[in-house]
C-alpha cells in the first residue's frame, strides 16, 4: 500500500504536467477549512438523533439491518455511507462495499468491506479496504468501490484513487481506476494496482496529470457477451469543456475477469466514449442496466431535464441508442424527476432478462427551478413489464407507489440481489444507515 502512495506523490503514473482549471481547489487546507463546519454539524446532528430516536433505522420498515454507524470520529469516520453495493460469493457468502466517510467529500473518505455468512441475517463491521480510517489518517482518499466476482471465487475491488493535488472539476471523482482482490473471502487482499488502458476522453482534462472524473455507480453484471461483466460509467467534463456540470454515460466492459488476472492485468473494453458517448442536455449519468427476454439490454439514466432517460442495446452492450425520455408506456405520460438515483432491476435476478422491473423516482419536478437537483423527498417504486414489439420496451403501471415517505435526504445507492430466491433491494437510507428491504408481489399489483 505504501508503495502506491509514494510512487503517486512522485508522479510515476502521471503524464507531464500542463496547466487546467480545476472546480474545487487542490489545496488540503482549503479542503479541510471547506469541510470543518460541515463535519461538526453532521456530528452533532447524528449523535443527537442516535440518542433521541435510536429507532430511526427502522423507519423504511427494512428487512434487514447491515450496517448502523457508530459515530466514533476518532476510531472510523462513518456517518457518510454511499455507493451501496451487495453481492454473492460462489458459495453462498454475501458481501457488500461501499463508500463512507463523516460526510461526503471529506479527508476520510474510504471504500468499506462487509460480509455475511447467514444469508445477510448478520454482517461484519466495516473494513477498511483503501483510503483513511479518520480525519488525521494522510492516506489520500478513495471513494466508488465496484465489485466483480471470478468463477473460481477471486473478489475483486475496483475504486477511484484520488491522487493529491489533482483535480478536474470534484475531488472525489477525480482519480485513478485502481483494484485490489482477495482470495480467502475477503480476509486478506492483495496490493492495490493501476488498471490500465483507461482512456482518455474529448471530455477529460487538456493537463493529462490530472486524472479522468468518473464514477461507476452500479455493480458490474455479466450481461456482455457470453457472459462477461458490463457496466455504465459517468465520466465528467472537465470544468473547460463547460460552464456547468456536465456528464456523459459511457460503458466498459471486463473480458477477462474469469482468467482471475492480476489487478494490473485487468481488461476493459470501453465503448460509447468521445463523440460517441450518451448525452441528453447538461446531465446524462448513473446507468442502470437490465436484460430483456429478448435478449436486448435496456437501461435507465437520471438527467438534468426533469426526467429519466433510457436507451437499448441490441449487440451485448457495445452500441446503445440515443437517450428517450421514460413514459408509462408508449405515447403515455412521462415520469418526473430530478438529478437525483433512479436504479432500476430485474425484480427476478439481475441477470435473469425475466421481463419483471421496478425502479425508484421522486415523481415530482420544478421545471422554474433554477438547478435540476431538487430536493431528494419521498421515493416512489414504480413496477414494469416487457412489451414486445414496444417502441419503449418496459412499460411500467402509471401509478408509482410510495417507497420512502422521508421529507428529504433519500438519496439511493442502491444494489439487489435474490435472497432466498426472494428480491432484495439493498439501500443507503438518508446516505447513512445501510439496509435491505424484500420487493414482493404486492409492489407489482396493476402490472399487465
Amino acid at each position: 500500500m505504501k508503495k502506491l502512495w509514494i510512487n503517486l506523490l512522485l508522479g510515476a503514473f502521471l503524464l507531464p504536467v500542463g496547466v487546467s482549471q480545476a472546480q474545487q481547489s487542490a489545496n488540503v487546507d482549503q479542503w479541510r477549512a471547506e469541510y470543518q463546519k460541515r463535519i461538526e454539524s453532521t456530528l452533532a446532528w447524528r449523535k443527537k438523533q442516535q440518542a433521541e430516536n435510536p429507532n430511526d433505522y427502522l423507519f423504511s420498515k427494512p428487512d434487514f439491518v447491515v450496517y448502523r454507524p457508530e459515530i466514533k470520529e476518532e476510531v472510523l469516520g462513518d456517518c457518510y455511507n454511499d455507493h451501496f453495493q451487495v453481492f454473492d460469493g460462489i458459495d453462498g457468502t454475501m458481501y457488500a462495499v461501499d463508500c463512507q466517510a463523516t460526510c461526503e467529500g471529506a479527508l476520510d473518505q474510504h471504500v468499506a468491506f462487509y460480509r455475511s455468512d447467514n444469508n445477510g441475517k448478520t454482517w461484519s463491521k466495516p473494513k477498511v479496504l483503501a483510503g483513511p480510517k479518520t480525519m488525521n489518517d494522510e492516506t489520500p482518499i478513495a471513494s466508488w468501490g465496484f465489485p466483480l466476482v471470478s468463477k473460481s471465487g477471486r473478489i475483486y475491488v475496483i475504486y477511484n484513487q484520488y491522487v493529491p493535488g489533482k483535480v478536474s472539476t470534484n475531488r472525489q471523482h477525480t482519480g485513478l481506476m485502481t483494484a485490489i482482490y482477495s482470495d480467502d473471502k475477503g480476509e486478506t487482499w492483495s496490493e492495490p494496482k493501476l488498471v490500465p488502458n483507461v482512456p482518455r476522453t474529448n471530455n477529460d482534462a487538456s493537463d493529462a496529470s490530472i486524472p479522468p472524473e468518473w464514477v461507476v455507480w452500479q455493480r458490474p453484471l455479466r450481461l456482455g457477451k457470453d457472459g462477461t461483466y458490463l457496466v455504465g460509467v459517468t465520466r465528467y467534463a472537465a470544468p473547460e469543456h463547460h460552464h456547468k456540470y456536465r456528464t456523459v454515460t459511457e460503458f466498459i466492459h471486463f473480458p477477462n475477469i474469469d482468467d482471475d488476472p492480476e489487478a494490473d492485468e485487468i481488461e476493459l473494453n470501453w465503448v460509447m466514449t468521445d463523440d460517441d458517448c450518451l448525452h441528453t442536455g447538461v446531465h446524462c449519468e448513473e446507468p442502470g442496466i437490465v436484460k430483456l427476454p429478448d435478449g436486448r439490454l435496456f437501461a435507465l439514466m437520471r438527467t438534468g431535464t426533469g426526467y429519466p432517460c433510457w436507451t437499448v442495446s441490441s449487440d451485448d452492450g457495445i452500441t446503445w441508442s440515443k437517450p428517450e425520455k421514460l413514459l408509462d408506456r408508449d405515447g403515455g405520460k412521462p415520469f418526473l424527476h430530478p438529478v437525483s438515483p433512479c436504479p432500476m432491476y430485474d425484480w427476478k435476478g439481475c441477470e435473469a432478462g425475466s421481463g419483471y422491473y421496478f425502479a425508484l423516482i421522486h415523481n415530482k419536478f420544478d421545471f422554474n427551478a433554477k438547478s435540476p437537483w431538487q430536493n431528494r423527498g419521498p421515493l416512489y417504486l414504480i413496477a414494469g413489464k416487457y412489451q414486445p414489439n414496444a417502441h419503449q420496451p418496459v412499460w411500467f403501471t402509471a401509478e408509482p407507489k410510495l417507497f420512502i415517505e422521508r421529507p428529504g435526504n433519500n438519496s439511493f445507492y442502491t444494489s439487489c440481489t435474490q435472497v432466498d430466491g426472494k428480491c432484495v433491494l439493498w439501500y443507503n437510507d438518508q446516505k447513512f444507515y445501510l439496509l435491505g428491504k424484500y420487493i414482493g408481489p404486492e409492489w407489482f399489483e396493476g402490472v399487465e
